[in-house]
């Protein structure tokens, strides 16, 4: 039982390591860079740009800074996810790659695993990038935040986040193949986005973004963009406070069924090869 968690490791690390040197090519270079100087870019013009336009729209653009940070950084961070998480199936079978990978042992699961790992670790290099430099963006136009303390809930935040989508999307890849990009932003803006936004409903509280939301707000603060006691109407909306480490075990316990859905499907499910079509 040892012998083969290690022997299924080390191909996952083998895969990943892989993935990570195919990487370096100067295309795949070019766009992780260009998502993770995105957000730090567009903040900075955002706030330029209200400054010189007039000084109240300027001290609301202030106001708003941390909730626009957030909301960019999580736009190039699903980005990254669906170009790296979804098509892990996909590219072994257009590079006609898959019957070497089914026929060795824990192939298919190292592979799955494997692209998991390199999604993640991509996928949070972009935000650590993009975070730090946000955080200096706000503080230098806000004196009054606290760097530290921001950044270090913007990555555990971020951790979280990286961890619960790209298991999703990684699921998505191996059960939707050649559609999985598309069926992942349907699944973003339909569940993510639609259903999460719904008030009262108890359904929001089986979405990613909730969970996120709720541990941003409990590790960062208030970060909306709203008039004073908004916190309070929000509540009244979205239901009482739970205690942060339900929504982190949650969101680290939905990763983990995510990920051992993903290996049973990648393991049992036939693929059909160009050679086969």
């Amino acid at each position: 039982m040892i012998g083969s968690i290690a022997k299924l490791w080390r191909g996952a690390a083998a895969t990943c390591v892989f993935e990570l040197r195919r990487s370096m090519s100067a295309q795949r270079i070019s766009v992780t860079a260009g998502l993770a100087l995105f957000p730090p870019a567009m903040l900075s013009l955002l706030l330029f740009g209200a400054k010189i336009s007039n000084a109240d729209g300027g001290a609301q653009m202030i106001d708003s800074a941390q909730f626009l940070a957030i909301f960019l950084i999580a736009l190039v961070l699903l980005l990254g996810l669906l170009l790296w998480a979804t098509p892990n199936v996909y590219s072994e079978l257009e590079g006609k790659s898959w019957l070497f990978i089914a026929c060795r042992p824990h192939g298919r699961t190292s592979i799955f695993l494997g692209k998991f790992m390199a999604s993640v670790l991509v996928s949070l290099a972009i935000c650590f990038i993009a975070i730090s430099l946000c955080v200096l963006v706000i503080h230098h136009n806000n004196e009054t935040i606290e760097p530290i303390k921001l950044w270090l809930a913007m990555n555990f935040v971020y951790l979280l986040a990286t961890l619960a989508y790209a298991a999703v999307f990684s699921l998505i890849g191996v059960v939707f193949v050649k559609r999985a990009m598309v069926v992942g932003a349907g699944f973003l803006i339909g569940f993510d986005v639609f259903l999460a936004s719904l008030p009262g409903a108890l359904i929001n509280r089986f979405t990613v973004r909730h969970h996120l939301q709720e541990i941003g707000i409990a590790t960062m603060g208030w970060f909306f963009p709203t008039p004073a006691g908004s916190e309070s109407e929000y509540r009244f909306i979205y239901g009482q406070v739970w205690p942060t480490w339900i929504h982190v075990t949650l969101l680290l316990a939905a990763t983990i069924f995510l990920l051992v859905a993903g290996v049973k499907v990648i393991s049992y499910r036939e693929y059909a090869t160009s050679d086969q079509r």
